[in-house]
C-alpha cells in the first residue's frame, strides 16, 4: 500500500509543475500578443496568425528565463492567484517608485543648486531574507534609480549604498523600501533592517559578517 502512494504523490508533484510551467507561458504569451496586436491595429487573418507566431516563439526561446523570474509563492510553485497578487502589488509599488523618484531628483536639484552644496557623502550596508534573486535585483535597482542613492554592491543578500546625504536612504532605513518589494514576490515580511553606516571604503574594512 505505501508504493503506490509515494507512486501517486510523485505523479502528482510532477503534474502541478506541469501546470506551473504551462501557466507561465500562458501569463508571458498572452500579454505579449495583446500588446503587439494593440500597437499593429491590423485584425486580418494573417496579420493575427503571424503575430501568434512570433509571440509564441518569443515566449517559447525565453521559457527558462521566465520560468526563473515567475511570480511563485512562497511554496514554490506558480499558480494564478500568485501572479495576480505580483500584477496587484507591482502596479501599486511602481507609482509609488515614480514619486519617490521625483521627490528625491528635487532634493538633489537643491543640494546642487544650493550656494554651498551640502552634500554628506557617506556608505550605507544593510542585509535583507529574501529568497528569490528577481526581489534582490529589484530592490537594487530601484535603489539606484533613486537620485542621491546608488547601489555599488549586491553580494549573497548584503547591500552596499552610496548616498549623498543620510535622509536619502530614510525609506531604506526605515525598511519600507525593502517591505514594498517583499509584497511584490511573496517573500517574507521584511524587518527594519540592522543599518552600518560609513563614511569611506576605508570603513568597510571594520565591518565585520
Amino acid at each position: 500500500m505505501k508504493k503506490p502512494q509515494k507512486t501517486r504523490q510523485v505523479k502528482l508533484d510532477t503534474h502541478t509543475l506541469r501546470k506551473s510551467f504551462l501557466l507561465s507561458l500562458a501569463l508571458q504569451f498572452i500579454p505579449l500578443y495583446v500588446f503587439w496586436v494593440i500597437l499593429s491595429q491590423h485584425y486580418q487573418p494573417f496579420y493575427l496568425i503571424a503575430g501568434a507566431v512570433v509571440c509564441a516563439g518569443v515566449t517559447w526561446f525565453n521559457r527558462e528565463m521566465f520560468v526563473a523570474l515567475a511570480p511563485a509563492g512562497r511554496s514554490g510553485r506558480l499558480s494564478l492567484v500568485s501572479a495576480l497578487k505580483t500584477a496587484y502589488h507591482l502596479a501599486t509599488y511602481v507609482p509609488w517608485l515614480v514619486a519617490q523618484i521625483a521627490r528625491d531628483n528635487l532634493l538633489v536639484a537643491y543640494l546642487v543648486l544650493h550656494p554651498r552644496m551640502p552634500i554628506n557623502p557617506g556608505l550605507i550596508r544593510f542585509k535583507t531574507g529574501y529568497k528569490k534573486p528577481v526581489s534582490q535585483v529589484i530592490l537594487a535597482n530601484s535603489i539606484t534609480l533613486s537620485p542621491g542613492t546608488m547601489t555599488v554592491l549586491l553580494e549573497s543578500n548584503k547591500y552596499l549604498v552610496h548616498d549623498l546625504i543620510p535622509s536619502s536612504c530614510a525609506n531604506l532605513v526605515s525598511g519600507e523600501t525593502q517591505k514594498r518589494v517583499s509584497r511584490i514576490f511573496d517573500e517574507e515580511p521584511e524587518p527594519a533592517p540592522e543599518i552600518r553606516w560609513g563614511e569611506s571604503f576605508e570603513d568597510l574594512k571594520k565591518w565585520t559578517d
